[in-house]
């Protein structure tokens, strides 16, 4: 891993990437957002591939996004992806990138202190089967909602995981900064934000009881 030690500063991190890096819509927004160069896979498949038509869910959005980045030649950006097939994710321990996607992770695996050896600025977790379970509040983090809008993250699935998220979780390193604005926002009380997710699970229940009642 001597490329992500040296490359580590301009880096995003892709742990459970796949044999083929797909649905990479939101990593593309924060790679471009934060002016990385780097787009690193890593899984414990054997190969890793990556083709252009296959990047993105959302292609009548992201392949316009892609062009203009890359100045028209969308071929760059794959030269910009380095995979690292038959790698394990504890084996990045300590090597720091600015940010970490945490995609597919099996539900009995917990890769926090990993992710926080790693110390990015930003943690992506999306398509929520076992990576929501891997948490990071205890540590330097934040989840940042406000860094989701800030950033123009949608999810590919919108299928609602917890009151108020769908399919995605964004944590903030308390030592980056984003904006002023949006480092408050992800700062908010955490009482604050129990009682919102208490009022969406509420919401939710009386929704569901007003269409069996009908």
């Amino acid at each position: 891993m001597e490329f992500l030690r040296e490359h580590g500063d301009s880096a995003l991190v892709s742990l459970g990437s796949g044999s083929l890096i797909n649905g990479i819509d939101n990593h593309f927004r924060l790679f471009v957002a934060l002016g990385l160069t780097h787009y690193i896979a890593v899984d414990i498949e054997s190969v890793i591939n990556a083709r252009l038509e296959t990047l993105f869910n959302d292609d009548a959005t992201m392949l316009p996004l892609l062009a203009a980045h890359c100045d028209g030649e969308p071929q760059r950006f794959l030269e910009a992806v380095r995979g690292f097939p038959s790698t394990a994710a504890e084996q990045l321990f300590g090597l720091h990138c600015r940010v970490v996607v945490c995609q597919r992770v099996l539900p009995y695996l917990h890769w926090e202190p990993v992710i926080e050896s790693m110390s990015p600025d930003l943690v992506l977790q999306e398509d929520l089967h076992g990576c929501e379970i891997q948490n990071l509040a205890d540590g330097d983090f934040h989840r940042c909602r406000a860094g989701v809008r800030h950033f123009g993250l949608r999810p590919f699935r919108p299928w609602r995981i917890f009151p108020g998220e769908y399919n995605l979780v964004l944590w903030r390193n308390k030592h980056f900064s984003i904006s002023r604005e949006v480092d408050a926002k992800c700062r908010e009380n955490r009482w604050i934000q129990f009682r919102r997710g208490f009022k969406g699970v509420k919401d939710d229940l009386l929704g569901h009881w007003g269409r069996w009642v009908h």
